[in-house]
């Protein structure tokens, strides 16, 4: 089984989400100055949107989560009104991505 890696990035200058190009690697670690890389999380909403680390998600047509990594739990999880829940495919394919956090924040 292969895990596709996609990334996109903040670009906290410029105030724009956009698609990468190149990301530096530096020790292990993935470095693009000025920018707050994001993870593809491996789903799609309904509509077939791609969801990223810090989208926001409207379920049931009202309620709101952020898309997280949770370390505790080394894996993705939501965020809903304070409280942290475990990411499911059913659950991103019956939401909608709205936005990413940094573009509203």
């Amino acid at each position: 089984m292969t895990r596709l890696l996609k990334f996109r990035a903040w670009d906290s200058k410029n105030k724009l989400l956009k698609r990468l190009g190149k990301i530096e690697l530096v020790k292990g670690e993935l470095k693009l100055e000025n920018h707050i890389i994001l993870q593809f999380t491996g789903y799609f909403d309904k509509l077939g949107h791609e969801i990223y680390e810090k989208d926001i998600l409207l379920s049931n047509g009202e309620k709101q989560s952020l898309i997280i990594w949770s370390e505790d739990h080394n894996g993705w999880r939501i965020e809903e009104d304070g409280i942290i829940k475990p990411l499911s495919k059913s659950f991103v394919l019956a939401s909608t991505r709205l936005y990413n956090y940094y573009e509203k924040s």
